[in-house]
C-alpha cells in the first residue's frame, strides 16, 4: 500500500518532469545519434530514462494511477523488467517511441508538460 501523501506524489512527478526534459533532448538530437551503430551513448541514456520513469510510476499510489486510466501504467511499469532483464534483447525502435512519443503522451495527461 503506498502513502497518498501529496507532497511525494509532487516529489514524484517532478521527478517524471526532470526525466521528460531529459528525453527531449534525446529526441531534439534526431534519430541517426540515437541509431548510430558505432555509438550507443544515446540508448543507453534511453534506457536509463525509460526505466527511471518505470520506477517512478511503481513510486506512485494505485489510486494516483487508477485516476489517470488512459495512461498504460502495466506496460510503464513493465517495462523495467524488460530492459533489467534483456529479454530478447532490448528493441531500441521501441526504446524511440518510449522518448519520442510516450514521455510526452504521459506528461501531457499528467498535465506537466
Amino acid at each position: 500500500m503506498r502513502r497518498e501523501d501529496p507532497e511525494r506524489i509532487l516529489a514524484i512527478l517532478d521527478d517524471i518532469a526532470r526525466f521528460g526534459v531529459s528525453a527531449a533532448r534525446v529526441v531534439a538530437r534526431g534519430r541517426e545519434p540515437f541509431f548510430d551503430p558505432d555509438d550507443d551513448d544515446q540508448r543507453r541514456i534511453a534506457r536509463s530514462l525509460a526505466v527511471d520513469l518505470s520506477t517512478a510510476a511503481d513510486r506512485l499510489p494505485e489510486t494516483f494511477r487508477d485516476a489517470h486510466p488512459e495512461i498504460n501504467w502495466r506496460g510503464v511499469r513493465g517495462l523495467r523488467n524488460v530492459i533489467a532483464h534483456d529479454y530478447q534483447g532490448t528493441d531500441d525502435e521501441v526504446l524511440w517511441e518510449v522518448l519520442a512519443s510516450r514521455f510526452p503522451q504521459i506528461l501531457a495527461v499528467l498535465g506537466i508538460d
